[in-house]
């Protein structure tokens, strides 16, 4: 479909030309066959503006596909630095935070301490907004 179709408020363009661009990747990759295949081509025959963007898509599978022919070969000493780095310093050591506790550095048994105050306080906090429930809606059957 050509621009001049375009509605003032629509950015993307009309919905064909927006389901048919949708359609371009599988065109492209061959796996777009049959009839969705023959609609799609003729769609862009006729726009320049999914012409364009089918144009696009094709360039880029033909630079994907040759760099999947031409391997690229790693840098020099790049297998030296990684065994390098690998000898090097554990997690532990390069770690900003120690991994023993919490964030602040507490022991396990202050933090367990904690959890079991914050879960027990909890607890009580909701018992105590479903009593004041229950009693709120007893009060307005009566």
């Amino acid at each position: 479909m050509s621009g001049d179709m375009r509605k003032p408020d629509d950015t993307e363009g009309p919905r064909f030309c927006r389901e048919a661009q949708a359609q371009l990747p599988f065109l492209v990759s061959g796996e777009l066959t049959g009839w969705g295949a023959r609609v799609v081509r003729a769609h862009v025959r006729h726009c320049a503006e999914c012409g364009a963007e089918l144009a696009r898509q094709e360039q880029l599978a033909s630079a994907l596909a040759s760099l999947r022919e031409a391997r690229p070969t790693p840098p020099p000493g790049l297998l030296d630095s990684l065994l390098e780095r690998a000898r090097g310093a554990g997690l532990r050591e390069r770690a900003a935070v120690p991994a023993r506790g919490a964030v602040s550095g507490a022991r396990p048994a202050m933090s367990l301490a904690f959890l079991t105050v914050g879960a027990a306080a909890s607890t009580g906090v909701g018992y105590a907004v479903y009593r004041g429930l229950r009693w709120g809606l007893s009060q307005r059957k009566s």
